[in-house]
């Protein structure tokens, strides 16, 4: 890749990936929700990625600063041709990394909670305000909930995490919906006490120093703010082995009900049920993986992309190709193995199999 497009690294941040001197000369931008994955890999690989959110990253591909860009956003229609008119007509190529949960922190006297994603429509839709309303009350009998207002810790920055977060909310919350819209990067929250922050350490962050409070940030960042002992259980239907009693005899009946799980990489894996993955339709598959139906799932899953040029020589970047494989073929092979340390869990062998079957589109 070019040397002289490498990307500067603010020292400290853990949003940012630590490049490795000299011999570094690979570059990308944007997620934080995989940061600490591509951290180690470029680690690695003598690379550098900082983390500035999606749309940040999107900004940058475009812009053709850097060689690559992750994103756990889909590009809008804008996005895609201002890519086309500034980069030599080219397009993007998605290759998913990893899956990952998206969590939900909470700050309050009442310890771990358990929610919805109706529950979680309307608060951050501004339907619900208070911790004591009767529908959070529902969820969680027995737990002595504040009447307090809920502050709302949310992305300042373009993110594929609120587009994520908002796309699972879309699909399980009609009052968000109605309120807030479709998924987006930079979603319109409605609720009233908003607190905006960049980064997913960011909203982390905001989690843990505003009493009373709500957010949504993948779980490596929620586990290094020290969050994990506070992240909601969310709620989905599933069916479940229960028990009758019919004539006097004991029945196995299998019933619809709410159950409620916590992100982990067992739950996060239990989201990926696609058989056939058509890479070039990145939306379906991220749809597929929020509020899936499968058993033992984690609602809030989604995957996170690294994209790539179609064609880099007329993008304008033609001695970065190699570098650029090197990343992807490390990523789907010894850095599968390393996604579990911080949270993640690695592809299914369905999305495994694209992805690299992907690698030989790339044009030089």
């Amino acid at each position: 890749m070019n040397r002289s497009m490498r990307t500067s690294i603010a020292a400290g941040s853990l949003a940012l990936i630590t490049a490795v001197p000299a011999l570094a000369s690979s570059s990308g931008s944007g997620a934080t929700f995989p940061a600490l994955v591509y951290r180690d890999w470029c680690q690695q690989l003598g690379c550098s990625y900082t983390g500035k959110g999606s749309s940040g990253g999107i900004r940058d591909f475009i812009a053709g600063t850097v060689d690559f860009a992750g994103t756990d956003a889909v590009m809008t229609d804008s996005q895609v041709g201002d890519l086309a008119s500034k980069r030599g007509g080219v397009k993007a190529l998605y290759f998913p990394t990893l899956l990952g949960a998206i969590s939900v922190p909470t700050n309050t006297k009442a310890g771990r909670l358990r929610l919805d994603g109706p529950t979680l429509g309307d608060i951050f839709s501004g339907g619900i305000t208070k911790w004591n309303d009767k529908k959070i009350r529902a969820l969680n009998p027995g737990k002595a909930l504040p009447s307090s207002d809920i502050t709302v810790c949310v992305r300042a920055d373009g993110s594929g995490t609120s587009f994520g977060f908002s796309l699972y909310l879309e699909k399980t919350s009609a009052s968000f919906k109605s309120k807030v819209g479709n998924a987006s990067q930079t979603p319109n929250w409605t609720a009233p006490k908003l607190v905006k922050q960049p980064g997913n350490p960011g909203v982390a962050q905001c989690v843990k120093d505003n009493a009373d409070s709500i957010g949504y940030v993948d779980l490596g960042d929620a586990t290094n703010a020290g969050l994990t002992g506070n992240l909601a259980a969310i709620g989905k239907g599933e069916m479940v082995r229960t028990v009758v009693k019919r004539k006097g005899k004991k029945v196995v009946k299998m019933v619809r009900k709410e159950v409620f799980r916590l992100p982990s990489p067992a739950s996060i894996t239990a989201a990926a049920t696609l058989k056939r993955v058509d890479l070039s339709n990145p939306y379906a598959i991220q749809r597929s993986l929020v509020a899936s139906n499968a058993t033992g799932s984690y609602p809030i899953t989604i995957t996170t992309f690294v994209l790539a040029y179609s064609d880099y020589s007329n993008a304008g970047k033609a001695s970065s190709l190699g570098d650029i494989k090197t990343f992807l073929g490390h990523a789907y092979g010894a850095g599968q193995q390393s996604v579990s340390k911080y949270g993640f869990a690695p592809l299914p062998a369905p999305m495994l199999a694209a992805a690299k079957a992907q690698i030989g589109s790339l044009q030089k």
